[in-house]
């Protein structure tokens, strides 16, 4: 998984901003704006929020949430598990939703909203471009 730096670059990038124009939309100077990009310094939660705001991403999607590895993916799935009943399937080798956790509901609605949009990316009915604008959302 990519750091905060690396998403922030990436996600500017995407949307042809210079480093100085990020800068001046969020009221710092383009050094900050470079330095939390090459992990110099890390943005507190506000300037986060300011970065992804000005980069029209959710915070979360500029978050760094160390995933490196087969290991550490199901460590993360393990933590889902509890609160959203995310568990394996052994029947299929994939995963699916516990009806009896907390934010099964939620779950399954948050989960079914990206199959369709995906599935409107396969056939073709959406471009690239606009998929990753959906998943910026996030």
């Amino acid at each position: 998984m990519a750091t905060v730096g690396e998403n922030i670059r990436r996600y500017r990038k995407a949307q042809n901003l210079s480093s100085a124009k990020l800068a001046e939309k969020v009221g710092l100077t383009q050094g900050a704006i470079l330095h939390y990009e090459r992990g110099i310094r890390t943005p507190g939660e506000s300037q986060l929020e300011k970065i992804a705001h000005a980069l029209n991403v959710s915070p979360r999607m500029l978050e760094d949430h160390r995933i490196e590895s087969a290991k550490d993916l199901v460590g993360a799935l393990l933590q889902l598990e509890e609160e959203f009943g995310l568990v394996p399937d052994m029947c299929d080798g994939g995963l699916w939703v516990d009806p009896k956790a907390r934010n099964a509901q939620k779950t399954v609605e948050a989960i079914s909203a990206w199959g369709e949009i995906r599935h409107r990316l396969i056939t073709g009915e959406i471009t690239q471009e606009e998929y990753d604008a959906w998943k910026r959302k996030f």
